[in-house]
């Protein structure tokens, strides 16, 4: 009989181990995007706790390979030989509790970066969706065809492209406000991404002061067909 309740009692620990290990959840998927002119490149290290992540290569012109930090909540840090660490964070990074893809939005302030997080799954970011962030001092507005979107400072604005017609293109019209009328600073045309999405960054170009934008296609993974 002792070696019976042993033996139960073992594997009663056992399943409970099983079944709380199913229950955490796995790290989530994150991806990076500098919110930064040009073209620039940095390296920087996931660090929870004492715990230093792989070395990731984060730009202005693509996002970065995708990497699982080891929890929700971390820092991106560079090397210091100055820290005891060896490591010196530069942004602090809060995923939610729910979501399996992530893709942060880096912008700089000073020596380190505000952080911007998007759910990488967000419905209305699909195919020949827009995400605008504005990093000006102004409210922006935008026009995809007839729709109009208002961009206000620092959020994510999610916009979807005005539906296909006979045209492989839509005219796009940014504006900024002048004397308290919208006056347009960019007109153009876009093409219909049936396989992307696109990321639009709106800044003021530090030499004329002009507002200017830079935009970022993410390729889409395809979706599998279903039986």
């Amino acid at each position: 009989m002792h070696h019976l309740l042993s033996h139960t009692m073992v594997a009663a620990v056992f399943l409970a181990g099983t079944f709380a290990a199913a229950q955490q959840p796995s790290s989530p998927g994150v991806r990076a995007l500098l919110l930064v002119p040009g073209g620039p490149v940095t390296t920087l290290f996931p660090l929870s706790g004492e715990v230093v992540g792989h070395e990731v290569q984060i730009g202005a012109r693509g996002l970065s390979e995708s990497f699982k930090p080891s929890a929700r909540q971390f820092s991106l840090a560079v090397r210091d030989a100055k820290q005891e660490s060896g490591y010196r964070p530069v942004a602090n990074v809060l995923l939610p509790s729910q979501g399996s893809e992530f893709i942060i939005l880096l912008e700089p302030t000073g020596a380190t970066y505000k952080v911007h997080v998007v759910n990488g799954r967000e419905s209305r970011f699909g195919a020949d969706s827009v995400l605008f962030f504005n990093a000006a001092e102004i409210t922006l507005a935008a026009t995809l065809g007839t729709t109009k979107v208002l961009i206000k400072p620092r959020v994510a604005v999610f916009a979807k492209a005005p539906q296909r017609t006979e045209k492989s293109f839509y005219q796009v019209t940014f504006y900024q406000p002048d004397d308290g009328r919208p006056r347009p600073f960019t007109n153009t045309r876009w093409p219909h991404r049936d396989g992307s999405r696109c990321y639009v960054f709106f800044y003021r170009n530090q030499t004329s002061g002009r507002l200017t934008y830079q935009a970022v296609d993410e390729v889409l993974a395809p979706v599998a067909a279903t039986e």
